[in-house]
């Protein structure tokens, strides 16, 4: 295939030529005394030498500014060139280069397009906040009819948005109100970073999460409503009911103006009854609305740098003996490379000794052997995380549905408060509260920072 070269061709022939030509002049000048010829075929070598070189450092300059053209992006020219043969080369290639930028324009064009057309706005922008892409859902988001250039420009719409623009790094998410014209709309901004071409540029994703937040409200007022109704009515109907027969057991003494009025036993002793179960019902309906106003009122957390590893020693050795009497074996697993994290540490030992007390009571009585994990790691992110974890009976896995809405427990005598108070603090935290349950196998809690 390389013969096909008319270039290579064209190089061989005279290579050739004036190698014969250098052959024939030793061979007359060792073997002939004539002068003449020895000069003749010196000459000749002479003249084909000049044309050989002459012509290679024609080739070299031409291609070399063909090259230099190729390098500055400037490939709409048609080659000037005596050479036919190079001319046609460098044609072909011309022809080739352009051939490929209109098939990576056409994908371009279809990727822009695809992007240009999807659900979630995207805005691609560099160092300078100068944009790049800007698609239609991102415009249709943020309601800009107008050209932006620019995200300062959308400071206009939000300046509490740009920053989060600027701030976020790769993988960092966050939740912003913006408020358009009458409408407030609830966006969930999402960031990553890019290289291209040695520069730096930052992708974010914007989401309008303002109906699903809605529906996840309202279904959340809607399980608190009916835990709310059951609670207070367990409480009031008894009341209710003791006070009407109180009454009625009151109203069979006549009293006709006397001052004092004789009361059987069998009535003073169901009287007693009634008002010990109306004071019961009372103060747990008291300390039911307490324990409502605690999860309402949730404290702000007081931020420190605290050793995570220190508190968790410390929340085993506060438990062991408790733990001990019930035969339950503890295990420690902390990481020594975990860094301090800025927690509230009064809080953040009341979620985790929440957790502990749970896991406690997640044997069955007839389960002979009794274990606890208790550890901490760094995942991939390198988040602090947090693990509490048993070999108990598990939790059923409608009720892992439920298992953080605010009064709902599985337990006898549960408050429901425990796990809903966790969620929140840790929601303070900018954190999470995550958990696995198998029926059987056991119960794990995992806290992450």
């Amino acid at each position: 295939m390389t013969f096909n070269n008319p270039l290579l061709k064209k190089f061989l022939i005279r290579l050739v030529l004036l190698s014969l030509t250098i052959f024939v002049w030793a061979i007359v000048t060792v073997y002939n005394e004539s002068t003449f010829l020895g000069i003749l075929f010196l000459v000749l070598i002479v003249i084909q030498a000049r044309a050989f070189f002459k012509e290679q450092a024609a080739n070299e300059i031409s291609i070399n500014r063909f090259l230099e053209q190729l390098k500055n992006n400037e490939i709409d020219f048609e080659p000037e060139e005596k050479n036919e043969d190079l001319k046609q080369q460098y044609s072909a290639i011309i022809n080739a280069i352009k051939s490929r930028q209109k098939e990576k324009e056409a994908e371009y064009q279809y990727f822009r397009n695809i992007v240009q057309h999807v659900g979630i706005g995207i805005i691609t922008f560099n160092k300078s906040g100068d944009i790049q892409l800007y698609n239609f859902a991102a415009k249709k988001l943020l309601n800009t009819s107008y050209q932006v250039n620019n995200i300062q420009q959308l400071a206009k719409v939000s300046e509490e948005l740009v920053d989060t623009f600027k701030e976020l790094k790769t993988g960092g998410s966050k939740l912003i109100q913006v408020n358009i014209g009458e409408e407030s709309r609830q966006l969930s901004v999402y960031a990553i970073e890019l290289q291209l071409h040695d520069k730096q540029f930052k992708l974010v994703s914007l989401q309008n999460i303002q109906t699903e937040l809605d529906e996840k409200e309202m279904e959340a007022w809607r399980n608190l409503i009916r835990v709310l109704t059951h609670e207070i009515m367990n409480s009031v109907t008894p009341i209710s009911s003791l006070t009407g027969t109180t009454r009625e057991m009151l109203s069979d003494y006549k009293v006709n103006g006397a001052k004092e009025v004789p009361i059987q036993k069998d009535d003073m002793e169901d009287l007693m009854y009634s008002l010990k179960t109306i004071e019961s019902r009372s103060e747990g309906l008291i300390r039911f609305l307490n324990e409502f106003r605690n999860l309402t009122h949730t404290p702000t957390p007081k931020l420190k740098n605290e050793d995570v590893n220190v508190l968790l020693e410390g929340i085993c050795l506060l438990m062991s003996k408790e733990l001990k009497g019930k035969s339950i074996q503890v295990h420690k697993s902390l990481d020594e490379r975990i860094p301090e994290i800025s927690m509230d540490r009064e809080l953040v030992e009341q979620v985790i000794i929440n957790l502990v007390k749970n896991a406690s009571e997640a044997f069955d009585s007839e389960q002979e052997e009794k274990n606890i994990w208790i550890s901490s790691n760094l995942d991939a992110k390198k988040r602090v995380v947090i693990s509490v974890k048993d070999d108990g009976a598990g939790i059923e896995p409608e009720a892992l549905t439920k298992i953080f809405i605010p009064f709902f427990t599985t337990k006898k005598n549960g408050s429901g408060i425990g796990l809903s108070l966790s969620k929140e603090i840790m929601r303070k935290h900018q954190g999470n509260i995550s958990v696995q349950s198998t029926l059987g196998v056991g119960t794990e809690f995992v806290l992450k920072f």
